[in-house]
């Protein structure tokens, strides 16, 4: 009768259950002893631009709506 995940019995869901809990620790102690660490700061390629200047763009002004 397990054929179907919807008329499956109790014992069933709980063992699909209890077989994502282990599947998703065993994944985090994985990726844990991997030793891949994460950087706190963003890399960033090209130009530095520094936003302390108001500049205009084509010789016109801004249209706010």
């Amino acid at each position: 009768m397990n054929h179907s995940l919807i008329s499956a019995s109790r014992n069933t869901h709980a063992k699909i259950a209890a077989l994502a809990v282990v599947v998703s620790m065993v994944f985090m102690a994985v990726i844990s002893a991997s030793g891949i660490t994460s950087s706190d700061s963003a890399h960033a390629y090209g130009p530095l631009v520094k936003a302390t200047t108001t500049t205009t763009i084509a010789g016109g002004q801004p249209i706010i709506r």
